[in-house]
């Protein structure tokens, strides 16, 4: 898969399919979106581009008011896992957000790309103030002669599997409903950091990381999870929150604790899957209490999860 900047300048010979939304979470609506776009252009011999932005717009509009379920970096992948040809990134702007919704259809897709198909979902907007609907996209392919396909909603147990669902149920830590959405688990990447060495005394060492300031949290709570190092998966147990035993801090921390895992992690970076919440984050009266209150929680863990 290429990767390009907006600005780049672009071959004019060649002719684009293009599907454009966020994406973030590359969830299974997004799937199914981009295998239509993928094997529709395999059948007309033209190239699949996803355009799409950096940072999400809204968090560009409204100050960091939308929490991310995947970076970047895990969007690149699913797009490449899915075969597109070419993806563009875009940076939104304010200037960008001025662009009126004709002028980006002719100037940008028309003109730019050579588009000759365009594949969007059902409740797609763009444009200055979001003027832009699937209407006005069917009007102008007929008007500048490419072909406009507009996928439905996909639909999950009677709803629309859409990022703002999963983020409603990753917020209240119900990960499988997350899962079903996504299409896979629900994970977190970092740096695993030192922490206040707790976890080692007491018999249970734990891999810290930091969650990303603008990223969607699951509620806070001790998960089963599958953590990868180093290409590797392990069962594993991790509390999310602020530690209430232990400190007064309000800053939230990820706390894993790996099943049969006795190396050092300082410095790596690791993967976190959350599949399925145990219960809430709870002040115990003690280290001790806390302790013994652990022991239980990989013991149910254990016998729910782990073969």
């Amino acid at each position: 898969m290429k990767i390009i900047d907006s600005k780049d300048i672009i071959e004019k010979h060649v002719e684009y399919g293009i599907g454009l939304g966020n994406f973030d979470g590359v969830h299974r609506a997004h799937e199914f979106l981009i295998t239509e776009l993928v094997n529709d252009c395999k059948k007309r011999n033209i190239k699949s581009m996803i355009y799409t932005f950096r940072k999400h717009p809204g968090n560009i509009l409204e100050g960091n008011s939308i929490k991310l379920i995947s970076t970047l970096e895990r969007r690149i992948e699913r797009f490449r896992e899915l075969g597109i040809d070419c993806l563009c990134l875009v940076d939104f702007t304010r200037e960008f957000a001025d662009i009126t919704a004709r002028s980006f259809v002719k100037k940008i897709l028309k003109e730019k790309y050579n588009t000759k198909l365009v594949v969007t979902g059902f409740n797609y907007r763009f444009g200055k103030e979001g003027k832009g609907n699937t209407e006005l996209l069917e009007k102008m392919g007929n008007e500048l002669n490419f072909d406009v396909l507009i996928v439905p909603p996909v639909m999950l147990e009677d709803q629309v599997i859409s990022s703002t669902h999963i983020r409603e149920k990753i917020k209240e830590g119900e990960m499988e409903s997350a899962r079903n959405m996504m299409g896979r688990n629900y994970s977190i990447r970092g740096i695993v950091e030192y922490g206040n060495k707790i976890g080692t005394e007491i018999g249970f060492p734990t891999a810290n990381i930091k969650p990303l300031k603008d990223f969607a949290l699951p509620k806070s709570g001790v998960y089963f999870t599958n953590t990868i190092v180093d290409g590797k998966i392990y069962n594993s147990i991790t509390n999310i929150g602020n530690k209430p035993t232990i400190t007064d801090s309000k800053q939230v921390v990820i706390e894993t604790h790996i099943f049969n895992f006795n190396n050092l992690l300082y410095g790596k970076n690791i993967e976190v899957k959350f599949i399925s919440m145990i219960r809430e984050e709870k002040k115990f009266s003690s280290i001790k209490a806390l302790k013994k209150n652990i022991i239980a929680d990989i013991k149910l863990v254990k016998k729910q999860f782990v073969k």
